[in-house]
């Protein structure tokens, strides 16, 4: 009789390990990606955002600094005190103003090529605004921290042109104040009161951030 063989099992194929990790390694690999397809998307947005002047990064302490929505004026826009407004006024003739140049890329920019001015309304049709150079009153009511400067902050100093008189504003003419900090803003005290076809947009703060400037002057 013969012995029968002893049944020789077959190995068994255990998956391979690369098989296995692929698809995990995929799905992280993804996780990862995601994060920065977003961060791609809402940067793309952004500069669209802000080359079409939808948006402004205000550094200057007049208002509030950081990023603001602007909308743009429209024939239906009504403007009130309280509105903060981008805007290019018309400034005096015969002074320096080297000391404003922007050179930043600026949606919307002035006849000049600066970025417009990030400014408060204070005062429109109807009020009464007085200035001496003690500062300003709008209806008999004094504007805080409303003295202006005569010179400019930095060096080499330059005389600063100053609005003086009193006015009653008329029909689409308001009157300009950087809210932020009024004590070196460059606003109405100097260059008097604007029109609504000078405003741009009205600003509205997005990520902002106040505090006290103090001006660095240089040799």
């Amino acid at each position: 009789m013969m012995t029968p063989l002893p049944e020789i099992s077959s190995p068994s194929r255990t998956p391979s390990t690369t098989s296995m990790r692929s698809p995990c390694r995929l799905r992280r690999h993804w996780k990862r990606l995601l994060p920065v397809a977003v961060a791609g998307t809402l940067i793309t947005a952004a500069v669209t955002a802000w080359d079409n002047g939808d948006w402004r990064l205000n550094l200057s302490p007049s208002e509030p600094m950081g990023i603001w929505s602007v909308t743009p004026m429209t024939p239906g826009t009504r403007l009130q005190a309280g509105d903060v407004v981008t805007l290019c006024p018309r400034l005096p003739h015969g002074y320096h103003y080297g000391w404003l140049e922007d050179n930043t890329h600026a949606a919307n920019a002035c006849a000049d090529g600066g970025a417009p001015y990030v400014k408060t309304i204070v005062a429109g049709p109807g009020d009464v605004v007085h200035e001496t150079g003690y500062g300003v009153t709008i209806n008999g009511k004094p504007l805080s921290d409303s003295r202006s400067l005569p010179f400019t902050t930095s060096k080499p100093q330059f005389r600063l042109p100053q609005w003086r008189g009193t006015i009653t504003l008329r029909s689409g003419q308001y009157w300009a104040y950087g809210a932020g900090d009024p004590r070196f803003s460059f606003d109405s005290r100097y260059w008097g009161p604007f029109r609504q076809v000078q405003v741009r947009g009205v600003a509205t703060p997005v990520l902002v951030w106040k505090y006290e400037w103090m001006p660095k002057v240089k040799d």
